[in-house]
């Protein structure tokens, strides 16, 4: 991968994280069955990734393949701070937010599809579909996570909310395994060759269906009266996650192929 490339990789990172946790919560805060505290921490939370997301996109050297998109990614990513940071303002003053949350959230998921859009892989419309879904995963598995820890002080709150969070990442995952089998089938299977053939195989594994696997008992385990497992077992899908979208990015860059 050239060098120039690896940040986009990172901006990707933050903008699916970013992005797909603020659909998961605004969607989750409409739904209900969640406390304020739990809104608040992840509206402060999603704020500073935000920040970590702009300055990314400040950072990002001229003269590269994306040149072409910036006139309108930069202004997505200016709009989608912004309406991060109202969402935190409006949830501090308890105000109506869970709009601003999903709007911020689309407004993310618009960006990371002008950034696929930019080129530089064999199938661009693969890459946008492979992009979206690793931000719902990845807003999925952190939401819920991070949810987990609210059951601890407050047992009498319903799981139903940490659970459509665990099917939604289940769900994320599984179109994630069928779009990898796209990829090196339709588009090329050079990535599961050569001498990155390995990573690729990795991607796969780890990436997804490790994750699908552990998400499948964090739902079993979601029976219980704690839900202790729960949030143990999405600690490893988390990391299995994030794992698995760098490596995503990564590969679409080294290879041209989105996996």
């Amino acid at each position: 991968m050239a060098l120039q490339q690896l940040p986009f990789v990172n901006w990707i990172f933050w903008a699916a994280l970013t992005a797909g946790s603020l659909l998961v919560v605004g969607v989750t805060e409409v739904l209900g069955g969640t406390t304020r505290g739990y809104r608040l921490f992840m509206a402060a939370l999603l704020a500073v990734c935000a920040g970590i997301l702009l300055v990314s996109e400040l950072n990002l050297a001229p003269g590269t393949w994306a040149d072409d998109t910036a006139g309108l990614r930069r202004p997505m990513v200016w709009l989608f701070a912004g309406l991060t940071a109202a969402y935190l303002v409006a949830s501090l003053v308890r105000l109506p937010r869970s709009g601003l949350a999903i709007a911020a959230g689309s407004t993310g998921i618009f960006a990371l599809a002008v950034l696929a859009a930019a080129g530089n892989t064999q199938s661009a419309p693969l890459f946008t579909a492979q992009l979206i879904l690793a931000s719902l995963a990845l807003g999925a598995v952190t939401a819920a996570m991070l949810l987990g820890h609210w059951y601890l002080v407050t047992p009498k709150l319903s799981p139903a909310p940490l659970r459509r969070m665990m099917w939604l990442l289940l769900g994320s995952l599984g179109l994630q395994a069928v779009l990898f089998v796209v990829a090196v089938t339709a588009v090329s299977s050079g990535p599961l060759g050569g001498p990155i053939g390995w990573l690729t195989w990795l991607r796969l594994v780890a990436g997804i269906l490790l994750p699908i696997g552990i998400t499948v008992l964090a739902l079993l385990a979601s029976r219980a009266a704690s839900l202790q497992a729960s949030t143990g077992l999405l600690y490893i899908g988390l990391a299995l996650v994030m794992a698995g979208s760098i490596a995503g990015a990564s590969l679409a860059y080294l290879t041209g192929v989105p996996v």
